[in-house]
């Protein structure tokens, strides 16, 4: 597959997200059959969906990884599945509000705030589910650890009043994002599906630039999320650069500079004890 082809699939790819259609391949049916064979499966899915998806995936071949993967030793695996979940995403079908109470981080206890919640996230790096929901005492956007909410209950809310949060949520998460734009070098061209890949998890746009042979990305991202697109920038190496946004720019320029006096101190420290052992030697030589 050339770049103009796969630049062709990432742009289908994009139009059948943006109208809410799905493509999935052969691999990606049998991997889920397999993971329905998870017991997390049994208390993530509700059991009408459950046995909706394992007749769905019926025809599809067991993916049998024991021919191509050993299992050595691991640590403790966790559930990645969490007795609210069900709970929650009710609460979030039907637009309904909440009454919570949970721990904080001083260790105190937060009673009856009333919230609105609107997404269930799962970090990989924590290894936790989040609720994140609209507080409209505060006026403010929150992420609250499901391990450490306490009590839960829905409270019913009118539709006009759902509807004025849901706006106040995509204002404020409209505010909290930033574009980032980032440049391939003409010379990795090749890669850019490996490119795109490290940032799939956020909306971003491609254009190219025929004249400079130059793709540039377009990433729009959470202000949180800054952290995560510095690490996949150092991961990516040479291959990008950052083009637009100053703060981001000197922290990798810091990143740099850094790594650069590391190694210096470590050629410096190499070359002193050569000296060393080369005056020794010379020193033991010139007294014998």
């Amino acid at each position: 597959m050339n770049l103009f082809e796969k630049m062709f699939n990432y742009q289908i790819m994009t139009r059948l997200n943006e109208i809410g259609l799905f493509t999935w391949t052969s691999q990606e049916r049998a991997w889920l059959r397999l993971m329905l064979k998870h017991p997390a499966a049994f208390e993530a899915l509700r059991p009408l969906t459950l046995k909706k998806l394992q007749e769905m995936l019926e025809p599809e071949q067991d993916l049998n990884l024991q021919d191509y993967l050993t299992e050595k030793a691991k640590s403790v695996e966790n559930s990645v599945s969490h007795p609210l979940l069900q709970t929650l995403r009710q609460m979030i079908l039907h637009h309904q509000g909440f009454r919570l109470t949970g721990r904080v981080r001083n260790g105190r206890i937060s009673n009856d705030q009333f919230g609105f919640p609107y997404k269930l996230e799962y970090s990989m790096v924590k290894k936790e589910w989040y609720v994140l929901w609209y507080a409209p005492r505060f006026h403010k956007l929150m992420a609250t650890k499901l391990h450490s909410i306490i009590a839960v209950e829905a409270e019913p809310i009118e539709a006009a009043l759902a509807s004025k949060y849901a706006q106040k949520i995509t204002t404020l998460t409209e505010h909290r994002k930033t574009t980032v734009t980032i440049e391939v070098l003409p010379e990795f061209n090749q890669e850019l599906s490996r490119i795109l890949y490290a940032f799939s998890c956020f909306e971003k746009q491609v254009d190219y630039d025929e004249s400079e042979q130059t793709y540039r990305i377009i990433l729009t991202i959470p202000r949180g999320e800054m952290d995560y697109v510095l690490s996949k920038m150092r991961f990516l190496g040479k291959r990008v650069r950052i083009t637009d946004n100053a703060s981001l720019r000197k922290r990798m320029a810091e990143t740099a500079s850094k790594v650069l006096a590391r190694y210096a101190e470590s050629e410096a420290e190499g070359e002193s004890e050569s000296q060393r052992a080369q005056y020794d030697e010379s020193h033991t030589t010139g007294t014998s």
